[in-house]
């Protein structure tokens, strides 16, 4: 089959929060297939118009025409293409993922399978957790333990909370939100690379007594010298993933002593395979790899083949707020928070990535 047009799509979509922008891209074939990926930039995607200006001035252009026999030389193509004057990390990997994301759709379509099935389905169910995006610091703990309750209720186990402004604050409701919790729920903060080294050392302390089995980029990514020593500091195992943008970036972050725990997701790092790839890492260091996610229905239908075909994954983000998103997109309930059995999300087996978008809700919520 021929790739016969790449239609990008910047959209705004109501989350409980309020609106968020998100980013898909439209790859069509010539005998009439209609394959979809997305990207993310860790919060949906802040400038959709910028991911729709790459993929539709520098990938599309690449792309129509060419026949779809494997999707790794398409990829390798663009990145190859692009990276002296885009770049391989940042807004070019976020858009190429969502490239490769609608070119393994389309392969699974055509095979009559879905995307981990043709790499290797190794579960069909996913334990996942709870991503509360408030600050912790912003209100009490009762507040917050409503804010859970519907993820709680359906038997999740595991909860992620924010820190923001005033840090020390968020700990102390942090501290009475594991005694209104128990013990039985695991815990993890993210810091969204808010905090420096003196405070990432008192922090990490507290939340080492508060049973915290993570920390979340606690300061800038990109700050590598100084990520590996608040990881070497810490008591708690520091966390990322969402900034790293290749196989090759997570192994230098894994090799540095920077993180134990690693976060990929197939909609920023550069699409399922590169995902899939970054989650195998995690065994030869001993770390622990987990599936980060923020994006909308198509970037979850990703993420859950990513989970369904890496053996090494033990765990998946589910924001609470994006419920709204994922129901109003798909049009039922089949992957919202009334889905979640015994804390597990179950994984779609169908051609492609197992979802499909209304065609109707993305035209009414197309950016101008």
């Amino acid at each position: 089959m021929k790739i016969a047009r790449v239609t990008p799509l910047p959209l705004q979509c109501r989350s409980a929060n309020g609106p968020m922008t998100f980013f898909v891209v439209r790859v069509e074939t010539d005998d009439g297939l209609v394959g979809y990926g997305e990207a993310c930039d860790c919060f949906g995607v802040s400038y959709p118009q910028v991911h729709a200006a790459i993929v539709r001035d520098a990938f599309a252009p690449l792309l129509v025409g060419r026949e779809l026999d494997a999707v790794a030389p398409l990829v390798h193509g663009l990145r190859r293409a692009s990276r002296r004057e885009l770049g391989e990390s940042w807004a070019s990997a976020q858009a190429r993922s969502a490239v490769e994301i609608a070119l393994w759709d389309l392969v699974g379509q055509q095979a009559g399978r879905s995307v981990s099935g043709i790499l290797g389905r190794v579960r069909d169910r996913i334990p996942v957790y709870a991503g509360s995006s408030p600050f912790l610091d912003d209100h009490d703990a009762a507040f917050h333990l409503e804010r859970l309750g519907p993820m709680l209720e359906r038997g999740v186990r595991h909860v992620k909370l924010r820190t923001g402004p005033d840090p020390d604050r968020a700990v102390d409701v942090l501290a009475d939100l594991r005694q209104l919790l128990g013990r039985d729920i695991e815990i993890m903060v993210d810091a969204s690379e808010s905090l420096d080294l003196p405070t990432t050392a008192r922090l990490t302390d507290r939340m080492a007594e508060l049973d915290v089995r993570w920390l979340e980029e606690p300061l800038l990514q990109s700050r590598h010298a100084a990520v590996a020593l608040a990881a070497a500091r810490s008591r708690v195992p520091i966390a990322a993933g969402e900034h790293l943008f290749s196989t090759e970036e997570a192994l230098a972050a894994l090799v540095g002593g920077e993180i134990t725990v690693i976060q990929p997701d197939p909609c920023i790092s550069g699409g399922i395979a590169e995902a899939r790839e970054i989650a195998g890492l995690a065994a030869g260091f001993g770390a622990r790899a987990v599936l980060h996610y923020h994006a909308g229905l198509v970037g979850l239908g990703a993420v859950l083949q990513v989970a369904a075909s890496a053996p090494g994954v033990d765990l998946l983000e589910y924001p609470v707020h994006l419920d709204t998103v994922l129901r109003t997109q798909s049009g039922n309930d089949d992957l919202g928070i009334a889905s979640i059995v015994d804390g597990r999300l179950s994984l779609p087996d169908r051609p492609g990535i197992g979802v499909a978008p209304l065609e109707q809700v993305l035209a009414e919520s197309l950016l101008a």
